[in-house]
């Protein structure tokens, strides 16, 4: 993908957030609705502009990892399923050689809403990212490109 693309895509994902914060700011002028150009209103321009940038120099906050993520109904199962295989006594459940309890769950998971909320968790989790990269985009970049240099230089001087 080139660099441009790349640039527009990572753009528009930003203009959601973009968006909700120039929502925030909208005020009603008689018979419309208006969002008032102040200082505030460029700065988002800027850090919509900035975003790409930001996203790919963060790009680990994108990342997708729900690995973790399982509700309370699915770890008390595992819990339970896992108690109940270190505290059974002399293999009862044992047939033609199986450990097997056969009261168990058929299935290996509990109808819960795990694939159902963990998306919804993380567009969140994105979108907020995404606003405090829109209230804090330059400060960020700055400090982030500050940082980058002062450890560059200090690692090249030892």
């Amino acid at each position: 993908m080139g660099r441009l693309r790349r640039y527009l895509v990572n753009l528009m994902r930003g203009t959601l957030a973009l968006l909700l914060i120039f929502l925030w700011n909208i005020r009603r002028d008689g018979s419309h609705w208006a969002i008032p150009v102040t200082f505030f209103t460029g700065w988002l321009i800027i850090s919509w502009l900035l975003f790409p940038v930001l996203r790919e120099r963060f790009s680990k906050l994108y990342v997708k990892n729900d690995a973790g993520m399982t509700s309370y109904k699915t770890a008390a199962l595992a819990a339970h399923q896992e108690d109940m295989r270190q505290s059974h006594k002399d293999r009862r459940w044992t047939s033609n050689g199986v450990t097997v309890n056969p009261w168990a769950y058929q299935s290996g998971n509990t109808q819960s809403t795990d694939d159902i909320l963990n998306p919804i968790y993380l567009f969140c989790e994105h979108l907020l990212i995404s606003v405090v990269f829109m209230l804090l985009g330059p400060v960020i970049l700055v400090v982030s490109i500050l940082v980058k240099r002062v450890r560059r230089g200090v690692l090249h001087t030892k």
